[in-house]
């Protein structure tokens, strides 16, 4: 990682990026309204400089995500002083991080417990009470992957009906050329997000659906790469279809 070495730098920035490019606004003529530099937008933009509180309020102000100003700047306020990682318990979290995955160049998600949220469907999100971003997730690229534990598509007994709907969309989407994996027995137990972005890899540690955690580091990224060292399409399409029939088996007895 360069410049800053802060992965809240990286996010901020990212968040910011994705605000003006939503808002139709170049580069340029945003440094032009805010009355800034066009590099030191760049730098902000990039991670590469902090944004002052002024220049955090008149970019959101400008870009017409006011209410994520102060947000901004407490998560910078209160990350700026720690290098390895820092947490975004903030309103709107889920907002910030699907903006720094709309700004990433690749994502690979893993996950021993639910299903990422891009590939949520909304009864699914609404049954696992997750936060909804005001924009929605970012669509599966070609190459992003998703590599999720075997027992992630086998749960939800009690909501069969949900769970086949689910798999389902699972299936269609990996239909239409998503990477998504499924692998028996991940170790270790948990949810990572490896966000790439443009010069810099920000690791996201999703510990729950009441914050995140960024990280500046690469090391959680192995988890990923060692579920990957022999991918198995046909087996993860297998699972994937065992699933589905082991939830309409289960709705059929509910």
């Amino acid at each position: 990682m360069t410049g800053s070495r802060h992965p809240i730098a990286h996010v901020i920035g990212a968040v910011l990026s994705d605000a003006r490019q939503h808002a139709r606004i170049t580069l340029d003529e945003a440094a032009r309204r805010l009355d800034t530099p066009t590099e030191r937008l760049a730098h902000i933009e990039s991670g590469h400089q902090r944004a002052t509180r002024e220049e955090l309020h008149r970019s959101c102000r400008l870009y017409g995500v006011s209410d994520e100003a102060s947000a901004l700047f407490r998560l910078q306020a209160g990350g700026w002083a720690q290098a390895v990682h820092q947490h975004d318990r903030e309103p709107g979290f889920a907002g910030r991080l699907a903006a720094v995955a709309r700004q990433s160049v690749r994502v690979r998600w893993l996950s021993t417990h639910l299903l990422p949220p891009p590939l949520h469907t909304p009864a699914y999100a609404a049954a696992v009470h997750q936060p909804a971003p005001t924009r929605p997730w970012p669509r599966l690229r070609s190459q992003d992957v998703v590599v999720l534990d075997e027992s992630v598509v086998r749960r939800g007994g009690a909501t069969a009906a949900l769970m086949g709907e689910q798999i389902r969309h699972l299936l269609n989407v990996r239909n239409a050329g998503a990477q998504i994996h499924v692998v028996p027995a991940l170790f270790p137990p948990g949810s990572y997000a490896e966000l790439t972005l443009a010069d810099a890899v920000t690791v996201l540690v999703a510990g729950g659906f009441s914050g995140a955690v960024y990280q500046a580091t690469n090391v959680l990224a192995t988890h990923i790469d060692r579920a990957l060292d022999q991918p198995d399409p046909d087996r993860s399409h297998r699972l994937l279809t065992e699933a589905y029939a082991h939830h309409r088996t289960l709705r059929e007895v509910w």
